[in-house]
């Protein structure tokens, strides 16, 4: 079950792994927010990723039995997550650049690494010859050849050579699973809300739709068709052969549940910065934190009104 488990402050950094040291771009429009307050903005920041990718895989179940209205629900949530929620905190956090792309890719190419090596570490953890190993394996060898893209792309804008083209995506259709595959403590290294397979995928897609944005801005068209390659790649290859693996999209009415207890971690995320954002006295950060669980409130009653309940 993926659920957005609220961390303390202290643990934040330790959690999100190499994207977390990035430092605020001198170039970006908005500056960072006071260091707890960050570390907050940080850690809801990839709960929101994967919350985005855990509803477009739900969307994708309910589409594949006919329940277009389940599947818009799903989506118009996400998008919530992803493009309220997720933008504004990545901003406030000061974690990329709008404008600076060799800052972007050496990010990049830092969390790409750290990918490649924690796929490759619960690979480790998986049962033998089990898909879940092959899959993160396989995820592994993608991160790797991810940085050693990004890499060669780097060593192009500092030289003013040819960004390399975009690695072939190939689409995995995501699968509905009667129950999840696998149960305990490994299920949650491939499906927990902070450092599992599932929230790095997300990570890394967000990331990298950033980073594309950013390009195509600066006029890096090359650029930025690679980090849109990328960002497929996490989302349609290393997100969906995971989440099949795993077992992770389940019936409409599991889902459903999933998403209503999704979104209470969620609240009580957000209602605790907002307070620990108060009594440092950050209220911009903690009318941000309000305001968004607010939406999180509203989404649990969208979600509970569909299972017949208030």
């Amino acid at each position: 079950m993926h659920i957005r488990h609220v961390v303390p402050a202290i643990a934040v950094l330790a959690v999100i792994g190499a994207a977390a040291p990035a430092t605020p771009a001198a170039s970006s429009p908005t500056p960072a927010a006071p260091s707890d307050s960050r570390q907050f903005m940080i850690h809801a920041a990839e709960t929101e990723s994967a919350a985005f990718l855990q509803y477009a895989g739900y969307a994708d179940g309910a589409l594949r039995s006919g329940r277009r209205d389940l599947a818009d629900v799903w989506q118009t949530v996400g998008q919530v997550e992803h493009q309220d929620h997720w933008m504004h905190e990545v901003t406030q956090a000061g974690l990329y650049s709008a404008t600076d792309n060799a800052a972007n890719v050496r990010t990049a190419i830092e969390q790409a690494g750290h990918a490649a090596k924690a796929y490759a570490r619960w690979a480790t953890q998986a049962p033998e010859n089990s898909a879940a190993a092959a899959e993160l394996r396989a995820a592994a060898a993608r991160e790797t050849a991810a940085a050693h893209l990004l890499t060669q792309a780097l060593t192009a804008l500092r030289s003013g050579g040819k960004i390399p083209d975009p690695p072939s995506v190939r689409t995995v259709p995501v699968q509905v699973s009667n129950a999840p595959l696998h149960t305990g403590s490994f299920y949650n290294v491939l499906t927990g809300d902070s450092n599992s397979a599932l929230s790095t995928a997300a990570r890394n897609w967000a990331e990298y739709q950033s980073h594309a944005q950013t390009a195509v801005n600066t006029g890096q068209a090359r650029l930025a068709a690679l980090f849109s390659a990328l960002a497929a790649q996490e989302r349609y290859q290393n997100w969906a052969g995971l989440s099949n693996a795993a077992g992770y999209v389940n019936s409409e009415a599991t889902n459903l549940k999933t998403s209503i207890a999704s979104e209470q971690e969620a609240i009580n995320m957000y209602t605790r910065y907002a307070d620990e954002a108060q009594k440092a006295g950050d209220t911009t950060a903690a009318d941000f934190f309000r305001e968004a669980g607010g939406d999180e409130v509203g989404h649990q009653r969208s979600f509970r009104q569909l299972t017949g309940s208030s």
